[in-house]
């Protein structure tokens, strides 16, 4: 839309002569012309005031500024072949950002690292004094760092060795009542240690995690993780298979004051002297753990036999897997007639 009001009339002069050649200057316009130009669209220009101060506001707003926590891993490089950090830090290290707010939020914790070269440094201990000159990738030239904490790193620097070491199964708990490991085999018997030298040389054998038995009676076969022995300590292969065989346990027990039976005896009068004995039996600990010989178990017999005193073995019934330990005890059987006679 024209704005007449505004445009300021040329003086008059010769046709075709430029405003300029004149050398005149356009006059201002007048206080009510202005006044009548701002009447004209209000509601554009104040939504062109309302936009100017966004822009105006969101620039010195983002510039401004500000400072950012961000924490960033340790990483090593260039250490010499043979040798390893033993002391890794294992929080990361804490750095206080300053500079544009834009910029701040574009650095990426995920990839920024500090980083470590450890080029020149042998076996021990050395202290590192940090700096941003230690950070990578760098951070944009207009962000600066304030803080770093700690300030100071330090590493403890040890030989890596290699051993064979034998590998143990580590059994845990008891197996099912009445029974025990009979043998444990690991495959592969030997593995390949490696790690810092003061760790790997103490160790004689290596173990594996624990396997637990509680309850277990049967032969079985585990693929098992070989267990934690240090920080920096790794195994090739990390895992071995176990194989556990189980076997009864036999105990011995003694049975007394168990009464002697006759059999075989009709007709005869008897007397068993003494009238109970005394046995140790032996067997698996799952029928011993509750074991009663039952009535008549313990016996002699009278077969064949007239009156008379006779020493003879007891016999004992015994359930299948249980024996007799030593010889049967004897007795001394006494038969009589009816009418007396022995």
């Amino acid at each position: 839309m024209r704005l007449s009001v505004l445009r300021p009339r040329l003086e008059a002069g010769s046709p075709g002569e430029e405003p300029s050649a004149r050398g005149r200057r356009l006059p201002l316009p007048s206080w009510r012309a202005f006044r009548e130009g701002l009447r004209r669209n209000p509601g554009l220009k104040l939504l062109s005031l309302v936009l100017a101060t966004l822009l105006w506001f969101t620039i010195n707003l983002t510039e401004r500024d500000a400072e950012r926590l961000v924490e960033l891993p340790v990483s090593i490089r260039k250490l010499q072949p043979g040798l390893i950090v033993t002391n890794l830090p294992a929080r990361p290290v804490g750095l206080t950002l300053r500079g544009p707010r834009t910029i701040l939020d574009g650095v990426d914790e995920r990839k920024e690292r500090i980083s470590l070269d450890l080029s020149g440094v042998g076996q021990g201990e050395v202290r590192i004094e940090l700096n941003t000159d230690m950070i990578r990738p760098e951070l944009p030239r207009r962000v600066k760092v304030v803080r770093l904490e700690p300030a100071r790193l330090t590493l403890r620097i040890d030989r890596l060795v290699r051993r064979v070491l034998p590998v143990h199964a580590d059994l845990a708990g008891a197996p099912a009542l009445g029974y025990t490991v009979a043998e444990s085999q690991v495959v592969p018997d030997h593995v390949e240690v490696s790690g810092p030298a003061t760790k790997v040389d103490e160790l004689k054998e290596v173990a594996t995690e624990p396997i637990d038995l509680r309850g277990l009676k049967e032969t079985f076969q585990r693929s098992v993780l070989l267990a934690w022995a240090g920080d920096f300590v790794s195994f090739v292969p990390d895992r071995v298979l176990v194989t556990v065989t189980f076997e009864e346990v036999l105990v011995s027990r003694d049975v007394r004051h168990v009464p002697v039976a006759v059999r075989h005896a009709e007709g005869f009068q008897v007397h068993v002297r003494p009238a109970t004995v005394d046995v140790t039996v032996r067997g698996p600990q799952r029928l011993l753990s509750s074991f009663r010989l039952a009535d008549g178990a313990v016996a002699v017999d009278a077969a064949g036999l007239g009156p008379g005193r006779h020493t003879l073995p007891v016999h004992v019934e015994l359930p299948t897997g249980v024996e007799l330990v030593g010889d049967p005890p004897e007795v001394q059987l006494t038969l009589a007639t009816a009418g007396g006679e022995s």
